[in-house]
């Protein structure tokens, strides 16, 4: 993490973000200090919003997890001193957003955080998801929260941002015919998939396929450890260049046929091909939805860090420095 650590002080320092880096030169005396600083103490005011000890912790929380650090002690105090004000320039981002959105009349409907809520439960298991939440030490409600702050600002911004330039075309046909080969899909199967974990389970497997006890789906629904076993195994198209290598081989298959067995680090697998697409170009008409949602993407982004620096640059915000210096991990 060190490189990412320099790369944010540089940051920080260079573009003179939310927060500065205040008693840097003393961090390491301040660090560890035990202070008596309750999680509802105030590190800093956005527009007379507060911002809690608490939340800061939490959000800090997020982003070890995210940068995959999963002990503060294997932190050094630089590291330390950085997630500390990167969280604390998160939660001030994250309270302009949502101050602006609430002020221009855009909120969440219930409708639209139930959706996206089923989708990110959905990539859990049983009760995996809670099971995560608890080895995180993130409450339920804590976790909604942050989902539903997410969607609003994510809602907000393509509101405010999403701006189509009336020259786009001529720049996307442009853009396509300098990029062809990025546009280019290489060979694709429709292919089942049966992932088992022994290798007398995938002989088992075989020998139910050739036998035809049960056709392929409901092997896969019944044996398969893999995700889209409760689709019968049904992996759609995909593209045989973008999967792990050891698989490269059942492009070879004929349309019905099945492979053998395949041994990796996960387990032992087993392929269904039911149809075979030649590699081809893709049409300009094909493409410029993505060259579109790249310029947009591009332009959106360039409006927004402009339009939050102003907004930044004309809002009150205070910290509480004392705190923030000293309050520990």
């Amino acid at each position: 993490m060190k490189n990412k650590t320099i790369q944010y002080l540089n940051f920080f320092l260079r573009n003179n973000l939310f927060v500065v880096l205040i008693f840097f030169s003393t961090a390491c005396s301040v660090w560890d200090e035990e202070a008596d600083i309750t999680s509802d103490a105030v590190i800093a005011l956005v527009n007379g919003d507060e911002i809690t000890v608490g939340s800061h912790r939490n959000e800090i929380k997020f982003l070890m997890r995210q940068y995959h650090v999963t002990k503060r002690g294997s932190l050094t105090t630089e590291e330390k001193l950085v997630l500390k004000i990167k969280a604390l320039n998160e939660l001030i981002r994250n309270n302009l957003l949502i101050q602006e959105a609430n002020s221009v009349k855009i909120f969440l409907s219930r409708n639209e955080f139930e959706v996206a809520l089923l989708e990110a439960k959905n990539g859990y298991e049983g009760d995996s998801f809670e099971e995560f939440l608890k080895d995180e030490g993130i409450s339920s409600e804590l976790w909604e929260n942050r989902l539903k702050n997410s969607l609003l600002i994510n809602k907000f911004i393509n509101i405010k941002f999403n701006t189509k330039d009336p020259d786009d075309e001529t720049r996307a046909r442009a853009y396509y015919e300098v990029h062809k080969e990025s546009f280019k899909v290489g060979v694709m199967v429709h292919a089942f998939h049966i992932m088992v974990s022994t290798e007398d389970e995938s002989r088992l497997a075989q020998k139910a396929i050739k036998l035809k006890k049960k056709n392929f789906s409901e092997l896969a629904r019944v044996y398969s450890l893999a995700p889209e076993a409760h689709l019968g195994g049904d992996l759609g198209y995909i593209e045989i260049s973008k999967m792990p290598e050891e698989f490269g081989s059942i492009v070879n298959l004929k349309n019905n046929q099945v492979s053998k067995t395949i041994k990796t680090p996960y387990g032992y697998h087993i392929f269904k091909v039911i149809d075979v697409k030649a590699a081809r170009q893709m049409s300009f008409s094909e493409s410029k939805k993505n060259i579109y949602e790249k310029f947009s993407r591009e332009n959106q982004s360039k409006k927004f860090e402009q339009w939050l620096l102003n907004l930044k640059n004309n809002s009150n915000i205070k910290i509480n420095e004392n705190i923030l210096s000293k309050f520990s991990l």
